[in-house]
């Protein structure tokens, strides 16, 4: 009996877990270490959604990536910062005249100043959510990517 319950409860959290994806890639060749300050350039909408695509929104997510990064060490300047932080978030799909909204997704890059060189991606997708759902969880997809950086060192 307690098989099938353990086995029921697989199967209802199973969708749940599925909902929810995260994709991490860095520069494997960057020295994290030498960064030491950053800027957020002004978030984006990729969706015409009103409960993603508001200043309010990207307000709560540039100050969810303040906390993050200086968590981290690193200081916010507002020139000449050593990496720029963007951000992008919706993503809506053509359906015929109109548009679908079938996933919130949550993008950060990591660019040097110096290159303009993307150093480090983060995605968060959830496919199950509505846009309201999707802006209310925002700042936690902020705490869920970015203790991803910077990313550990592979030893050689």
């Amino acid at each position: 009996m307690g098989k099938i319950i353990a086995f029921a409860v697989v199967l209802l959290c199973t969708p749940v877990l599925l909902a929810d994806r995260q994709h991490v890639v860095a520069d494997d060749k960057m020295d994290f270490s030498a960064l030491k300050s950053f800027s957020i350039s002004e978030g984006r909408a990729t969706t015409t959604r009103p409960e993603l695509s508001n200043t309010l929104i990207f307000q709560h997510i540039a100050d969810a990536i303040r906390k993050q990064l200086a968590g981290k060490g690193l200081t916010e300047t507002p020139d000449r910062s050593d990496v720029i932080v963007g951000f992008t978030i919706g993503q809506d799909r053509p359906n015929g005249p109109s548009t679908t909204f079938d996933q919130g997704t949550l993008m950060i890059d990591i660019t040097t100043r110096a290159g303009n060189t993307l150093i480090w991606h983060g995605v968060y997708t959830d496919d199950k959510s509505t846009p309201a759902k999707v802006a209310d969880k925002l700042s936690c997809r902020v705490q869920k990517l970015l203790p991803a950086y910077p990313p550990t060192q592979k030893r050689k």
